[in-house]
């Protein structure tokens, strides 16, 4: 396929936004893995990246060497005077066998309560020394006078959320999961004692609601929708619904069961082999396998006569209604692509990247397909995949692209280790590494590599998808910006707040850099040699997993790729390897630093 022919016009909800375009940046300097380098948030004039050797004293332990590193950085953090080791919390920690590191991740808490957005992460070599600092760090926090004492209680911050979300959406009968946490929440200069609300629902509309709810005063600080769909927001056909007026119960799998080899047609009219299992006293097969680890488990939403959107929780693992066959057949096209991919996905992660499902531990895979009537989307709501069946001339059902699922899937592998907050730059990198990895997890050569959707987007036109990561500019998104396209520049990105500060539009920028650290090539006069994806996709995944924290904007992105890919092929003679260069090269040429 031929980029310049790539011109699909996608027309977005609201056609309004505000842009902003600066000249083009010049190439960073090519920084030796010996050479210190501090990179300061723009607005806290703290570091969000420390690069370099910093020896540990003799003697000590890991977590003594991430305190003591910590604190001989009380000055660049602004925070002097303050015990490090009451500022900061270590939260997770793992070995990294394959390049004899050790990794932390740590959040920022005051008068031990935690402060959202301020995590950090910190590697160190097999003597202790601490090689690597990403994060955000509030500056001036000890001196700083903010309420410790909730006049609400949890359950009283929960039902607000509640309240709220039910105005927005309308009732919910059952979540799929909501809870809450104490935290200090920096919001428009203020430092506010909050709840921060988590809450997955499916129906009667799909969401991931996240909520701060003042603790002392009750207001609602902010809330957003952070449900990761595959799509900015599309105008829907006037038939299309996302809701269900009623909720009926779910069946849940027998009590006993036994494995079983089935088949069934995918949407397409493959014939797929498919693990599932049988009631052995009624002879009813159910889409679940439990070969991989604690199982993929498939369900369908059970249409309604007009409109069908049901599913319950996923925490009891008894979302939406069983998909049933009475033969080791099943009929249902889009349950057994979403079943089959699901497990292909899994594959993908163990195989390549040695994780054993979304949570590293072998959660259960939980998937929903009819979401809705003719719903063009695909979403992972913080607890499971849902996946709607398209209104036949957009989309068609999205269970059946690979890469919908692997991009659905990642959102979860996100959601488990760096957590990128679904807003602005972090956003954009979120949905971006959901777009690379679900990428290379569909495994496709040349072009169809970086389309995405391309299976299941306008079925009668071939050649097209939903995004494309070699070519962004070529797709079409209305005003969002000022060319119409995605951007393929960081100088222009999308700065408005549609889309949640832009997280699809501006997920092309890191897409691109992708592109051009995989394949090669040149881009506004920046050459990029590229390393194939083999090596691309573990420097990404690492990336996302040691490094990436939950505000990382592109400037951290680009140098936790680095770093990534500086492990993984480190400097050699005092000079960077191909690699190395090529991670560099790609993100001077989309203009991050």
């Amino acid at each position: 396929m031929k980029r310049n022919k790539l011109k699909k016009k996608v027309l977005p909800a609201v056609l309004a936004a505000s842009f902003s375009i600066s000249g083009l940046s010049l190439p960073a300097k090519n920084v030796l893995a010996n050479e210190e380098i501090v990179k300061y948030h723009q607005e806290l004039k703290t570091p969000s990246y420390i690069i370099g050797t910093w020896q540990a004293p003799e003697g000590l332990s890991k977590e003594e060497a991430v305190y003591a590193f910590l604190q001989s950085k009380a000055n660049l953090f602004k925070n002097a005077g303050y015990e490090a080791k009451d500022q900061f919390k270590i939260i997770d920690q793992f070995d990294d066998k394959q390049t004899n590191t050790h990794h932390f991740r740590t959040v920022e808490q005051y008068n031990g309560i935690p402060v959202y957005g301020a995590q950090q992460t910190i590697a160190l070599d097999d003597k202790n020394n601490v090689t690597a600092f990403f994060g955000k760090v509030t500056p001036n926090l000890a001196r700083s006078i903010i309420p410790t004492e909730a006049k609400l209680g949890e359950d009283e911050a929960l039902e607000k959320a509640k309240e709220s979300i039910e105005d927005k959406i309308g009732e919910v009968k059952s979540y799929d999961g909501i809870e809450g946490e104490l935290v200090i929440y920096p919001h428009n200069g203020q430092k506010h004692l909050a709840y921060y609300v988590t809450a997955s629902t499916s129906a009667p509309a799909p969401g991931y609601w996240h909520y701060f709810v003042d603790a002392v005063t009750g207001n609602i600080i902010h809330s957003y929708n952070a449900i990761t769909e595959l799509t900015p927001s599309l105008p829907e056909q006037p038939e299309a619904q996302q809701t269900a007026s009623s909720q009926p119960e779910p069946k849940a799998l027998p009590t006993v069961s036994e494995p079983v080899q089935a088949r069934g047609m995918d949407i397409f009219g493959t014939l797929q082999s498919l693990q599932a299992v049988k009631d052995p006293e009624t002879g009813t097969h159910y889409l679940f396998d439990g070969t991989r680890s604690e199982g993929v488990h498939t369900f369908k939403a059970n249409r309604m006569p007009e409109n069908a959107f049901i599913i319950l929780s996923a925490l009891l693992g008894m979302t939406g209604f069983e998909v049933e066959s009475r033969n080791n057949f099943f009929y249902d096209p889009s349950a057994v692509s979403a079943h089959v991919n699901a497990g292909k996905v899994y594959d993908y992660y163990k195989k390549v990247h040695g994780r054993d499902s979304l949570d590293g531990e072998g959660m259960k895979l939980v998937s929903t397909v009819h979401i809705g009537s003719k719903w063009n989307n695909a979403a992972w709501n913080g607890k499971q995949m849902l996946y709607g069946d398209g209104d036949g001339t957009r989309m068609i059902s999205l269970s059946g692209g690979l890469d919908v699922i692997g991009h659905e899937m990642t959102h979860g592998v996100i959601t488990n280790t760096a957590d990128l907050i679904y807003e602005n730059e972090s956003g954009a990198i979120n949905e971006s590494i959901a777009d690379i990895l679900g990428a290379f997890a569909e495994n496709k050569t040349g072009e169809d590599l970086w389309l995405l959707g391309e299976d299941i987007w306008t079925p009668t036109t071939p050649g097209d998808g939903l995004r494309s990561m070699s070519d962004p500019g070529s797709v079409y998104i209305g005003g969002y910006t000022e060319s119409g396209y995605y951007p393929d520049h960081y100088s222009k990105r999308y700065i408005g707040e549609l889309d949640k500060g832009g997280v699809h539009i501006n997920s092309s920028i890191n897409n691109k850099a992708a592109h051009l650290i995989t394949d090669g090539g040149t881009h506004y006069g920046v050459s990029v040699t590229g390393i194939g994806k083999t090596k691309a996709e573990k420097i990404f995944y690492r990336a996302l997993t040691h490094y990436l924290t939950a505000s990382s904007d592109f400037s951290q992105m680009r140098q936790a790729a680095i770093q990534a890919a500086r492990d993984l092929h480190p400097d050699r003679n005092g000079q960077p390897s191909a690699e190395v260069n090529a991670v560099m090269a790609a993100y001077d040429a989309v203009g991050v630093q």
